[in-house]
């Protein structure tokens, strides 16, 4: 289990960063203030609610002692925030295939470069 929750959430991390710093900056060059209120409640409530969960399971995966308790945490981290990020861009823009595919390139590269230097690749 192990050997398939590491990759994914590393897929999932570099992802929820690239379409984040994307995310940020669209937010920072909107000039209405109810609007960027906006972008970041609909980021809370997509992204939160996984968030907390995976953090909720490391802390009590931690407490109880529960076996690889922390890549199943950051798989559910990583991935409300990658849901997040992303259905927030897509809101704002309908994203063309271009913008999808680089995003896509930058991520599984990183992602395999960073399997690759830990040896699991």
């Amino acid at each position: 289990m192990f050997a398939l929750l590491l990759p994914l959430a590393t897929l999932l991390s570099f992802y929820a960063v690239i379409t984040g710093l994307s995310w940020l900056r669209r937010l920072i060059g909107e000039r209405m203030a109810a609007r960027r209120k906006g972008m970041a409640l609909n980021l809370a409530r997509r992204a939160v609610p996984p968030a907390v969960a995976g953090l909720i399971l490391l802390v009590a995966g931690g407490t109880l002692g529960l076996f690889d308790h922390v890549p199943l945490a950051t798989l559910l981290i990583a991935g409300g925030l990658s849901f997040g990020f992303h259905k927030g861009l897509s809101d704002l823009h309908s994203p063309n295939w271009r913008e999808l595919a680089l995003r896509g390139a930058i991520t599984l590269a990183l992602t395999l470069f960073t399997l690759w230097q830990l040896g699991v690749l």
